[in-house]
């Protein structure tokens, strides 16, 4: 651990290789308004992970945690959705950028205090500068949340739209209160479905993913090589095991079984009032055509949710017309360009976000689609 001066606004700076040095209750405080992705849990399993090494900037006022920023360096990339290359050529920007916010999960941001907000953002990203190679051009922030985008944008980042981010916002509502407040053409659909799936007599349960990451690795798998991936038994077990050993008792495993043999699981953690859902998987020869996949991974959700008091039920990026067409919301994430030189920054026109609006609806609310650059 080293340690800085404190700064004209009082603050002071820390740097550490771990976020064992810091409690899950003061780092989650300040990562909730940026979700799960930048919780203390999620962090410390992507520290397990081969490939990068981190550098977390924390920022004090006196012994109080008020902020934190993790720096990666990616040594080797071996999952698509967080390649730079593509990003950066979009944006025409070139050289060596790092990876900051969060190298893993489709969501990032610079968790700090609304109190000191300012002032932690601009010694943090100040240390960011300092910390930088001499030959690095700035640092990416991917996935990045309205809240930082904007953030940044202000201090000189260039920002491009990567995605949209899907949530259903249940108020704690069991499945037929929730189905209740669809439009009647949604809510016949729904209420069929899961009529369907728990017909088909599936045995029903929950259990930790330390307690069936054996049997769920290869239904995980199945889905992914059905989808043209490649990731294999081995390292999707990997994966699973560094979350069950960081975030063991927030996740809750979906699952369905014929005769106790596991044919379908949907991963989620649990986490500040949220339901997030991670992954699942099948074994697809064995399915009944019951409408499994929306079971696992929506509607027993919605039911475990009302038991726990959970509002909201987050499911990440892509098949967003599936996800709308049940109540979801969409917000956008960003690519974020943050050059080490103000001068460096990426030139490029705004993002056109029309498209996302047209075709999505209120599902893409008018306030939570504004170019970063004119939040408030």
């Amino acid at each position: 651990m080293s340690a800085m001066n404190n700064t004209p606004a009082g603050l002071r700076l820390e740097t550490v290789t771990t976020l064992e040095k810091v409690t899950a209750e003061d780092w989650d405080a300040l990562a909730e308004p940026e979700g799960f992705y930048m919780s203390h849990g999620w962090l410390r399993s992507v520290e397990r992970e081969s490939g990068a090494s981190v550098t977390y900037l924390l920022a004090y006022a006196g012994d109080r945690l008020v902020g934190g920023l993790p720096l990666y360096e990616v040594e080797r990339e071996h999952n698509k959705f967080y390649a730079l290359r593509p990003r950066l050529e979009l944006m025409g920007a070139g050289g060596e950028w790092g990876v900051a916010g969060s190298h893993r999960g489709y969501s990032c941001g610079i968790p700090r205090s609304a109190e000191h907000e300012e002032a932690v953002l601009d010694l943090l990203l100040a240390a960011r500068r300092e910390l930088s190679p001499p030959e690095r051009a700035g640092s990416l922030f991917l996935f990045a949340t309205n809240r930082t985008a904007a953030a940044l944008h202000r201090r000189g980042a260039a920002v491009d739209f990567d995605c949209g981010d899907a949530t259903l916002y249940t108020g704690g509502k069991g499945f037929p209160e929730y189905c209740a407040g669809l439009v009647s053409r949604r809510r016949i659909r729904l209420q069929g479905e899961y009529a369907r799936f728990l017909a088909a007599g599936y045995e029903l349960g929950r259990q930790r993913l330390g307690e069936c990451l054996d049997e769920v690795a290869p239904l995980l798998a199945n889905l992914q090589a059905k989808y043209g991936h490649t990731t294999s038994v081995e390292e999707i077990h990997r994966a699973f095991a560094d979350q069950a050993a960081c975030l063991d008792d927030q996740s809750v495993v979906f699952t369905a079984r014929r005769d106790g043999r596991l044919i379908g699981a949907a991963v989620m953690y649990e986490w500040r009032g949220t339901l997030y859902a991670r992954a699942a998987g099948f074994d697809y020869a064995a399915l009944r055509d019951a409408y499994e996949y929306y079971g696992l991974c929506y509607y027993l959700p919605i039911d475990y949710m009302s038991e726990r008091g959970l509002t909201a039920l987050h499911l990440g990026i892509g098949a967003y017309g599936a996800k709308v067409k049940r109540g979801a919301r969409l917000v956008p994430l960003w690519t974020v360009a943050l050059p080490d030189d103000p001068a460096g920054a990426p030139r490029f026109p705004p993002p056109d976000l029309i498209d996302w609006q047209t075709d999505h609806g209120p599902a893409a609310a008018d306030e939570d689609w504004r170019h970063p650059w004119t939040a408030r």
